[in-house]
């Protein structure tokens, strides 16, 4: 029994890769608001973020999408400010969204 009540309380992949996507979500909108080089340091930390494993292929597809252009984003804002109205940051918080909408279908 206790085996059975531990499976019901551990998160599925797919959940764990929701709760990543509200992380994610949640550190961009902080990037938003801080000076240039505390941003930098916040997507240099979520661009070495890895894929869940083991989780749904639309989610799976949902999180490498959003997981690259988090990457990009910050790749791009390497050594320069990092403007949020951007086109690298539209995208990374569009994908984003869709990654956590992917869990509502």
């Amino acid at each position: 029994m206790n085996n059975v009540f531990n499976r019901q309380l551990a998160p599925t992949s797919d959940e764990q890769s929701l709760i990543k996507a509200r992380y994610c979500r949640s550190i961009l909108k902080v990037a938003a608001i801080s000076t240039d080089q505390e941003a930098r340091g916040l997507l240099e930390g979520l661009a070495t973020e890895q894929p869940t494993t083991n989780t749904s292929d639309p989610m799976a597809e949902a999180e490498r999408a959003a997981l690259a252009a988090i990457r990009e984003l910050a790749g791009h804002q390497h050594g320069r400010s990092a403007a949020h109205g951007s086109s690298e940051w539209q995208r990374a918080m569009r994908t984003i969204e869709f990654w956590l909408n992917v869990h509502d279908r």
